[in-house]
């Protein structure tokens, strides 16, 4: 893993940590994806997003167990290298990268929307405002980095915070809402309207909502006592992003019909218009602002980071990992913000749809990615070090739950009409990496 030299004043603190994490993970995925995910299910999404959280926590947990094992140095992409050979790391950082290249480009798209439907900018020129943004955020000072997106992030928590108090505020203060909520999510039509198949179809693109828990791990590489914030982070994190989602999924559909939420429009605004809350639409815009250039800065972050450490294994091309006197991965900064305009213009086409596409189309890489993950604990030597059987016992069951979560996930979705195509494009996506692997001469040696 990379050896940062910076001193210790330019070092992440665990909240920064935390922070870039919690930015990745609450972009517009949840203030504009949730209605995606609540129109595809039904009331049986609140399911979706429980079992979704487990199979996050199992996987943050075995990432946390490949972390202690390696000393807390290097991200899951080097753990795969060690365990599995180069070749794995090679197709699961690329295909990583890629999810998260894709995910800024969605949220460039998001933003570039907003900014045209607040002030009639042309598109063009509202996704160039929040790329030029992030990239001059991930051109500072890492802790600089860390503390800008600290604020942001806690911003978004604050907002979030609010808007579960304001549920049960409405529940308390308002007659009938019991009847009202069972009406919501039992009776309309029922809590399975769409079928039991439903829940599970929509499980790819709530964990790819959830994906940036791990990168917890690859900013902690950067911050003083890396181990201990991982440990940290690892049980903190997805227990966290969990509550916020469920909380807020729960409030939207308790409250408001979900038959008529619409896909693609923030189901948060449409709730704050139906409680009658002042300036309703300036809050939820100012948010999802803040929402979106907080999960582009982390993408963009995450990436560079990812294209670094992936170097080491001579996975990358050399050129791209020049490096300031401030540790910051520059070329790769920028080379990123050039693959965010060309998704952005290849979207224009049809920006109202792009969105919801984009996001289900990649939550077929994270699971793969979680996969090897998984198998790399399972086959990993350093297992019969655990000084008790029970211990070992745990974290080899979660593994095999990681592990057949995948196929019966990736079985749904190829039976479904409606997911079929993304699971073939993920599927097709990490095959091209790996043959990819062999023209590039990448060796299969573990290191």
């Amino acid at each position: 893993m990379f050896d940062v030299h910076a001193a210790h004043k330019n070092l992440l603190s665990a909240t920064h940590v935390t922070m870039i994490s919690v930015g990745g993970i609450i972009g517009a995925g949840l203030f504009v994806g949730t209605s995606a995910t609540i129109s595809s299910a039904g009331p049986s999404v609140l399911i979706s997003y429980l079992i979704s959280g487990a199979y996050v926590w199992s996987v943050m947990m075995i990432i946390g167990q490949l972390s202690q094992q390696s000393n807390g140095k290097g991200s899951f992409v080097s753990h795969i290298a060690r365990i599995l050979g180069v070749r794995f790391a090679f197709v699961t950082g690329w295909s990583y990268a890629f999810l998260w290249i894709i995910t800024a480009g969605a949220q460039v798209v998001a933003g570039g929307m907003l900014m045209h439907n607040l002030f009639g900018l042309p598109l063009w020129i509202g996704a160039s405002l929040f790329i030029a943004c992030s990239l001059v955020l991930n051109l500072m000072p890492v802790r600089s980095y860390g503390r800008a997106e600290s604020a942001l992030s806690i911003l978004k928590i604050v907002f979030l915070s609010l808007f579960i108090l304001l549920g049960f505020k409405w529940f308390f203060s308002t007659p009938s809402s019991l009847l009202i909520v069972k009406q919501n999510i039992f009776q309309e039509p029922s809590f399975f309207p769409l079928g039991v198949g439903a829940l599970f179809t929509v499980i790819p693109m709530i964990v790819q909502t959830f994906a940036g828990c791990e990168i917890a791990v690859i900013a902690a590489s950067e911050s003083n006592n890396s181990l201990h914030n991982i440990k940290k982070s690892v049980n903190r994190i997805p227990l966290m992003i969990l509550l916020f989602y469920f909380g807020s999924v729960f409030v939207i559909i308790s409250i408001f019909p979900w038959t008529q939420i619409t896909s693609g429009q923030s189901p948060f605004l449409e709730i704050l218009q139906y409680l009658k809350i002042p300036v309703a639409q300036d809050i939820a815009i100012l948010v999802t602002l803040i929402a979106i250039l907080s999960c582009l800065n982390s993408a963009k972050y995450v990436v560079s980071r990812i294209i670094r450490e992936m170097s080491t294994l001579g996975c990358t091309p050399h050129f791209l990992i020049s490096d300031t006197q401030n540790t910051i991965p520059v070329r790769s900064v920028i080379l990123i913000s050039c693959v965010e305009f060309l998704i952005f213009f290849s979207a224009m086409w049809s920006p109202s749809h792009v969105y919801t596409i984009l996001l289900g189309s990649s939550g077929g890489i994270i699971i793969i990615n979680y996969l090897m993950i998984a198998l790399s604990f399972i086959f990993s030597k350093q297992n019969q070090s655990y000084s008790t059987i029970s211990q070992k016992k745990k974290f080899t069951a979660l593994s095999y739950f990681i592990v057949l979560s995948v196929l019966i996930i990736f079985l749904l979705m190829l039976a479904s009409k409606n997911s079929r195509f993304d699971a073939l494009l993920s599927i097709g996506l990490v095959s091209c990496i790996y043959v990819a692997s062999y023209m590039l001469n990448i060796k299969p040696k573990k290191v």
